[in-house]
């Protein structure tokens, strides 16, 4: 009886003990809370999937962006932006936490960030795509002020990334640009010296005057066929005019065949490489000055972008002032500290029984 009394002292002294801490020791931490969105402004359209992007990939944009958001409100990088404005290394080491959790100054910076981040709660909606941040502190106005400096720090890095990115395309872009502005110069320069060479304003021009000039001889070259055919019936072959349609009819085929030759001459001087060769160079230019053309509208695109803000934060929720502590919930860490003394008494109090019974 004497032993079972004496482990009830010794529960209800841990009961005691651990309540007391939570009532009476316990940092009291007040929460702020906001609620943020990332809008793509650059989009058309909505996406249909859930989610954001600061950078591209395999989820949606909106997704993305919040969940970059998300790790850079935890980072080290903000960690020590509000460290510096809010010395939250020495209030992390101060007295104004219990002794159980202040940190001590042996204590790591990574055991200072995950303290931090302890402190950092964030929550995203995928559905609605929004981002819910609390900061909790001792004192509810640093929480609400801390809570303010983070989300304007997450906007300026926001919009110095786009920038950058920005930036960095308009540089590649405009190198683009000044490579297909020179192929299309040379391309022109090219052509222009082709023509000069050959002396040909347009080759396809030449060529339908040539054509045009057989097709009139030869319709000349029938008509005197006919005639000296029509003639050399009742006139003697050695007669004048015969002799001179015969004359006209020979002189008209060499003509023909001088002008055909000048069109399919297998030489570089022919018509036909002349027009292929000039059809090619022409293809050339026009295929490079529709390049020059997108790079043009790619580089005033670019130029427009750098000026504007691609990723904007929304601010759904403004960061609220507390007022009253959110944590520890102490009814709720009395009811189960309570609970958990009754079922480790229950136990130990059975195993005692068991024990007391093998003895007997």
């Amino acid at each position: 009886m004497k032993k079972r009394n004496i482990l009830k002292a010794l529960f209800l002294l841990f009961f005691i003990t651990s309540s007391s801490y939570y009532l009476f020791v316990k940092s009291e931490l007040y929460e702020s809370k906001t609620i943020l969105m990332v809008r793509d402004l650059s989009a058309a359209v909505p996406t249909a999937s859930f989610g954001l992007s600061l950078l591209g990939g395999g989820v949606d944009s909106q997704t993305q962006d919040s969940m970059v958001v998300q790790e850079y409100l935890l980072s080290l990088d903000m960690f020590e932006r509000v460290d510096k404005e809010f010395k939250l290394s020495e209030h992390y080491r101060s007295e104004a936490l219990d002794p159980i959790e202040r940190l001590s100054t042996s204590d790591t910076i990574e055991d200072i960030l995950k303290f931090y981040q302890n402190r950092c709660i964030i929550n995203y909606d995928e559905v609605s795509g929004l981002l819910h941040i609390a900061y909790s502190h001792t004192e509810p106005t640093k929480a609400k002020e801390i809570l303010i400096f983070m989300v304007e720090a997450v906007e300026d890095a926001i919009n110095v990334f786009n920038q950058r990115k920005a930036i960095k395309q308009l540089k590649f872009i405009a190198q683009e640009h000044k490579k297909n502005k020179d192929k299309m110069y040379a391309s022109s320069a090219q052509l222009e010296e082709y023509q000069n060479s050959h002396l040909l304003l347009d080759p396809n021009a030449e060529a339908t005057t040539s054509s045009g000039i057989i097709a009139t001889l030869e319709t000349k070259l029938t008509e005197k066929k006919i005639e000296y055919s029509t003639k050399a019936n009742y006139l003697n072959s050695k007669s004048h005019e015969l002799t001179s349609l015969k004359s006209e009819i020979k002189e008209i085929s060499s003509s023909i065949e001088k002008h055909k030759k000048s069109l399919t001459s297998s030489q570089q001087s022919g018509l036909n490489k002349i027009l292929f060769e000039y059809e090619k160079l022409k293809m050339q230019l026009e295929f490079d000055t529709e390049i020059y053309k997108n790079a043009l509208i790619q580089l005033e695109s670019i130029k427009l972008d750098t000026l504007k803000e691609a990723k904007t934060l929304s601010i759904v929720s403004q960061p609220n002032m507390p007022d009253g502590y959110t944590y520890p919930d102490k009814k709720k860490i009395l009811i189960t500290l309570l609970l958990i003394t009754f079922m480790l008494y229950g136990i130990m109090a059975m195993i005692y029984a068991i024990i007391q019974d093998h003895k007997e």
